[in-house]
């Protein structure tokens, strides 16, 4: 009788045991799996920090236009627009490997009103984020200063970005119509370089204005989400894997 109770507590205890590093086992898998998408969404910060970079110096370089235009408003000329874009340039395109291309061409009609209207576009990657979010990953990672940190560059700094890159947006869409309006008046064809030369007036330069004050808040909230994504960037390095 003895014999069957050790017998039956031994295979009890392996039972136990084998539970236990099946347990033991499938936490460390969870675990890895974490650590892992939390690198990945290192490696798209880091990206995100590469864009920002850039994404700043072509707001200031807008922003330089705008100062540029505002300070010479009555006097200005096409050509002088042409070299201040040429010294600061924001118009661009992204090449097959994913390079800035800064344009550097010019015509006296699209071009010249885009000196006027250009907004910059404002586009960081958030895949994995959001696949993070989705399948609950995000509420899993037990370091609270790097989850609040998260959290606070898809939610306060990213929306305040987003907000004023939106009022940027309308304000050039209103600097749009003012052209258009103001070309329509001629009965034959005038270019946009013309129409500013000849239609300049308060109501541009008030708009201009505007412009220029929604950048400067722009480019407040675009040096605070940077450093939030450099936080982030600095915790992952520290406590994980270094971030490519």
């Amino acid at each position: 009788m003895k014999k069957f109770i050790i017998e039956g507590l031994v295979i009890f205890a392996s039972i136990i045991a084998s539970f236990w590093v099946d347990s033991y086992r499938e936490k460390n898998e969870e675990k890895a799996i974490l650590n892992d998408s939390i690198i990945t969404l290192g490696n798209e910060i880091t990206k995100n920090i590469e864009y920002t970079k850039e994404h700043i110096y072509q707001v200031k370089n807008l922003k330089y236009m705008a100062d540029v235009i505002l300070d010479n408003y009555y006097k200005i000329t096409l050509d002088k627009l042409k070299q201040t874009h040429d010294n600061n340039p924001f118009f661009h395109s992204i090449d097959i490997n994913g390079k800035t291309v800064y344009n550097k061409q010019y015509d006296d009609d699209g071009s010249i009103m885009w000196m006027f209207r250009g907004f910059l576009a404002w586009e960081p990657a958030d895949i994995f984020f959001k696949s993070m979010l989705n399948s609950g990953k995000l509420l899993e990672i037990e370091n609270d200063k790097l989850r609040t940190e998260i959290e606070s560059i898809y939610t306060r700094h990213e929306e305040r970005v987003n907000g004023l890159t939106n009022f940027t947006k309308i304000n050039s869409d209103e600097i749009g119509v003012w052209f258009e309006d103001k070309r329509n008046k001629y009965n034959s064809d005038i270019n946009f370089g013309d129409v500013f030369l000849k239609e300049r007036d308060q109501e541009l330069k008030n708009l201009l204005k505007d412009k220029k004050a929604t950048l400067e808040g722009r480019l407040v909230d675009l040096e605070f989400y940077l450093q939030s994504l450099q936080n982030v960037v600095s915790i992952i390095s520290n406590e994980y894997k270094s971030v490519n």
